[in-house]
Parts: C-alpha cells; sequence; structure tokens
C-alpha cells in the first residue's frame, strides 16, 4: 500500500531516516561551509526533538541524482538547504507522498517538520484505507467468485464462510485462491447465511484473495 512508481513510501513512524537534508553545492569555500554548518545546526535541532535524520552531504553529486536516490528509498521528508535559501533564514521541504515544496524556518524547524510528518501520517492512512476499500469485493454467490478470478485485479473477496481445511485446500488447488484473514471487525451474518463457496452454513467472515 505505501509505494508508488517512484519506490517505497515509509510511514514516518517506521522509517529508519524520517528526514534527509541536502545541502547543495556552493562555489564560494566560505559559503559553502556556511551551507554545510547550517545542515549541521538543522539536524541537531530536530535530533533533539527525537527526528531521526541523516545529512547527504556529497556535494559531487547533483541534486536530482540524490532526489531520485532518497525518493525511491522512501524517506518521508527531504529538506534542501542552499546558499539562497540560507539567506532566507529557511529550508525547503518536500514529502514523499508529493505536493509543493514549503519553507521550514531555520530559526524553529521541529514544529513544522513535525507537522508535515503528521499530515504525510494522516495521508498515508487514508490512501491505505481507500485502496483497501476499493479493492475489497462482497461476494455473495459462486458466480460473484468465479467473475472476480476472470478480472485483470481480482481483489480480495469477502466471503461469508462456513467452510473447514479440507476446503480451502479443494479451494485453493481448484483455483488459487486462499483464505488470508478472517477481519477483525466482523459484521453480523444474515440469518440462514449459507457460504458460497462451501453451501454450509456461514460462521463468519473471511477474506480470500489469489496467491502469486
Amino acid at each position: 500500500a505505501h509505494s508508488d512508481d517512484g519506490g517505497l513510501i515509509m510511514p514516518p513512524a517506521l522509517a529508519a531516516i524520517q528526514v534527509v537534508i541536502l545541502p547543495l553545492y556552493a562555489k564560494d569555500p566560505q559559503q559553502q561551509a556556511s551551507v554545510l554548518d547550517a545542515a549541521a545546526a538543522l539536524r541537531k535541532d530536530l535530533t533533539a526533538v527525537g527526528m531521526r535524520v541523516h545529512i547527504d552531504d556529497r556535494l559531487s553529486m547533483k541534486p536530482g541524482a540524490k532526489y531520485f536516490e532518497w525518493e525511491r528509498r522512501g524517506v518521508p521528508l527531504r529538506l534542501e538547504l542552499g546558499m539562497r535559501d540560507l539567506e532566507k533564514g529557511i529550508a525547503l521541504g518536500k514529502l514523499r507522498t508529493g505536493g509543493e515544496k514549503f519553507e521550514v524556518p531555520l530559526e524553529d524547524p521541529s514544529n513544522k517538520v513535525s507537522r508535515a510528518l503528521t499530515d504525510m501520517k494522516s495521508e498515508l492512512k487514508s490512501r491505505s484505507e481507500q485502496l483497501k476499500q476499493r479493492l475489497i469485493f462482497r461476494i455473495e454467490s459462486r458466480s460473484d467468485f468465479n467473475k472476480r478470478l476472470k478480472e485483470d485485479e481480482p481483489g480480495m473477496m469477502l466471503v461469508p464462510w462456513g467452510g473447514d481445511d479440507d476446503d480451502e485446500d479443494s479451494i485453493k488447488e481448484e483455483t488459487g485462491v486462499t483464505l488470508r484473514c478472517y477481519p477483525l471487525d466482523q459484521d453480523e451474518l444474515p440469518d440462514e447465511q449459507d457460504c458460497p463457496l462451501t453451501g454450509k452454513p456461514s460462521r463468519r467472515w473471511a477474506i480470500f484473495a489469489k496467491a502469486y
């Protein structure tokens, strides 16, 4: 759920690196030293409030290549810091989930960064829930089940299950579909509900999906 065509998208709570700081190249050695010092100070401020921060100071590497690498690795937030940004007293932030770049004040960066990571967490949760709901299909008959298997994206099939281990094995052998889990939130089964896959009385809802 947490990925896209650009690579991994790590939820902030799970990311080994939550924020990567990218100091940009400056031709003037003194300006370069100032940028690197500001990056170190920025990391110190963020780590002081418990954030996991890395500085990518490979100055010989082009910014675009570094952006691509950290996006692919799924780091939640990158902070770009060049001489022009330093003169304005800001770093430029970019969330892995997309959106416009935003300014992070160097004077007090932790509040803005914390809010950004919290917003990203909420967005990931919303995306994941929407994806889950889009890919879950309630099965009412064997024909519903067979029809879903012919789709390019069969998804997860919610079945009022009444079978046993032998039934599971038979379905797997016949269709390649396996019982993946019993949802924690169990809706009440309709009265006298029979399992559409076995014809036996249903006992609880189960998720089936194709094995790859």
